[in-house]
């Protein structure tokens, strides 16, 4: 007999504080999600509460929590950020940086409202895209520079299930989406945790042997792609366990699958046809396609959302370059349910991808800034699963 919701969601609870975060006894815990909401969607309430009772099982001092407010975010969006929201993030910001300061575990949970922002002017959601970024790229710098133990990891709510599973009856959906993400966090089986040692450790050989092997470029070749980029000389492949500067291990993201570097921000050469629709702040761009030039983007197309990728794209220089090369195997689970997941989170672990804007500064062993892509933005784009990739 299979487990219940309710021990499984225990195990995913259990799988964050300790594969995620490795929360150590005595550390304090704040819980968000900066990228869409600017706080954690009420929907995932449930959620919050088997990470709290989890973390404070393990030992955790204290659990704090941002909630965020949809309502406000698509004011934000469509009639421009006010001062009460431009303070509000301002205020959210300082309190994630005082948790960094202090050595506080950060959890962002982060859950996905494709339809939140379908109505709004592109110009309206790019420009609150810019600004999120803008203020919490402080907090993202400190945390890929080691500064304490973070992990991002997916929450359902009835509003995503509702966009995943449009062809389920209405009570069907969340249970299905919550289905799928047990699956592809390795909850279902009798021991996770053992699952997870297992994942964490195919994943270290195969960036072993990528950054034994050192390829100097990486090509992408499927229907509608034909992509080739150079790997900088002092490249590093990784996978998303990374350490703090004391040594501490934690886990960047559940789910994953992926093995990643940066590409040399003036080498991409080619075409990308993106597979999969890409979700921006509440809305969403599908069809992309995209031809680069000596790293940048000389042509974008979309057959819905052309004209937030476009602003998107001109959100700064290195917006238009590529800060990430990812490759994941064709069978993963996410990948084998032929669902959209509307999340970046999900659907970057479905096959290999590339990523606009930000580079990760890990990723390169030495300093290079002429190889290194600078943005405020980092943008997931899901190739056909049966991208080919060579190496040379």
């Amino acid at each position: 007999m299979p487990p219940s919701f309710e021990v499984q969601l225990r195990s995913y609870a259990e799988v964050i504080v300790r594969v995620g975060l490795n929360l150590r006894p005595g550390q304090r815990l704040l819980i968000a999600d900066p990228y869409e909401l600017q706080g954690v969607a009420r929907g995932a309430a449930g959620l919050v509460a088997a990470v709290g009772a989890a973390a404070r099982a393990h030992g955790a001092a204290a659990v704090r929590v941002i909630w965020g407010d949809e309502a406000r975010l698509r004011r934000a969006a469509r009639d421009g950020p006010g001062w009460f929201f431009r303070a509000r993030l301002r205020r959210q910001t300082s309190r994630m940086l005082r948790h960094v300061d202090r050595g506080d575990a950060l959890l962002f949970l982060q859950s996905s409202h494709p339809g939140l922002l379908a109505d709004v002017p592109a110009a309206g959601v790019a420009r609150l895209r810019q600004r999120t970024a803008a203020l919490f790229g402080v907090v993202a710098a400190q945390l890929t520079a080691g500064a304490t133990n973070w992990t991002l990891a997916a929450a359902p709510t009835p509003a995503w299930a509702d966009a995943v599973y449009p062809d389920l009856a209405t009570g069907g959906r969340l249970p299905a989406l919550w289905a799928a993400l047990f699956e592809a966090c390795r909850i279902t089986g009798p021991d996770p945790l053992g699952a997870w040692d297992e994942q964490l450790a195919g994943l270290a050989r195969r960036r072993d042997e990528l950054n034994a092997r050192r390829p100097a470029t990486v090509r992408f070749r499927a229907p509608g792609t034909d992509l080739t980029v150079a790997l900088p000389r002092e490249h590093v492949w990784s996978t998303a366990r990374l350490a703090t500067r004391e040594g501490r291990p934690f886990l960047a993201n559940l789910p994953t699958e992926e093995v990643f570097t940066l590409p040399h921000k003036d080498s991409a050469e080619g075409t990308v046809r993106v597979a999969r629709p890409v979700a921006c702040g509440g809305a969403v761009v599908d069809g992309i396609e995209l031809e680069f030039h000596r790293g940048g983007v000389t042509r974008a197309r979309a057959r819905t959302g052309e004209e937030l990728l476009h602003r998107l794209l001109a959100i700064d220089a290195g917006a238009a370059r590529l800060g990430e090369v990812a490759l994941v195997p064709e069978a993963t689970s996410i990948a084998r349910t032929g669902r959209l997941f509307h999340h970046p989170l999900l659907d970057e672990n479905a096959c290999s991808h590339i990523a606009l804007g930000e580079a990760y500064g890990f990723t390169l062993r030495m300093p290079d800034a002429t190889a290194f892509n600078r943005s405020l933005i980092h943008v997931d784009l899901p190739l056909d699963p049966a991208c080919e990739v060579e190496f040379a």
